[in-house]
């Protein structure tokens, strides 16, 4: 069973050329900052929409590998520069560079208004989209928080969610009570954190995935080719995307 569960993976996520196209786009946040992204979008028609946030000093380049694999998955992508963050695989982060340079509120919680502003942004160019949310570390946290407060979410990804806002918000506290679908990855050193962090989440679909092979890598890029756990958690990913068919 576990070779065929295997050899499907390969078939999806190391298949030939899949056409898209890749184009850098800006949109406004609620306090007026301009906000980066790049939308990757499958010249299959699709209706689904995966909104993809980075870690804490990082950029929209985070997911340059991730966003390629999931378009053979049938969503387009939009890959986000947030106000806190700094640049990763030689991609500068355009919109922490306007957030200093204009003055704006540029804390991991401030982040939120861009996440915000990237829901509404898909909602511009396709008012049916069907709207998933992937964050990591921090955006992680974020991601949750904003799909159990909204209601045209259809899931939530997370990579290593945590308490990253100190006394502003306690996350665990906030998660209480959610119901939307969720998959969060972490490495195994974090596992027994993430459980507790999510404990008063009452999905009937929540999957929260750590490696066996070994510990694995804090946040998305534990799904880059050069994770040795990758292959782990995109399989257990592939599973939990596969019955979203909208």
């Amino acid at each position: 069973m576990k070779k065929k569960i295997y050899a499907f993976l390969c078939i999806v996520l190391c298949a030939g050329f899949s056409a898209f196209s890749q184009r850098l786009v800006t949109f406004q946040a609620s306090d007026g900052l301009m906000v980066s992204a790049d939308l990757y979008e499958t010249d299959v028609q699709s209706r689904k929409y995966l909104l993809l946030f980075h870690q804490a000093e990082y950029s929209r380049g985070e997911f340059r590998q991730i966003a390629t694999r999931l378009i053979k998955l049938g969503f387009n992508c939009l890959a986000v520069d947030l106000r806190y963050g700094n640049e990763v695989n030689f991609i500068n982060n355009e919109t922490a560079m306007r957030a200093r340079q204009g003055n704006f509120d540029v804390s991991m919680l401030d982040a939120k208004k861009d996440v915000i502003a990237a829901i509404n942004y898909v909602h511009s160019i396709e008012d049916s989209a069907s709207i998933f949310l992937l964050g990591s570390s921090y955006s992680a946290s974020l991601a949750l928080l904003i799909g159990h407060e909204r209601n045209d979410i259809e899931a939530v990804i997370a990579f290593s969610p945590g308490e990253f806002f100190g006394a502003e918000l306690n996350v665990e506290q906030q998660l209480r009570g959610m119901d939307v679908p969720i998959f969060v990855g972490c490495p195994r050193s974090e596992y027994f954190y993430v459980i507790q962090l999510l404990s008063g989440v009452v999905s009937p679909n929540k999957v929260v995935f750590r490696p066996e092979s070994s510990d694995g890598l804090h946040g998305a890029k534990t799904l880059w080719w050069e994770s040795a756990t990758r292959d782990e958690f995109w399989l257990s990913l592939l599973f939990f995307l596969k019955d979203f068919k909208t």
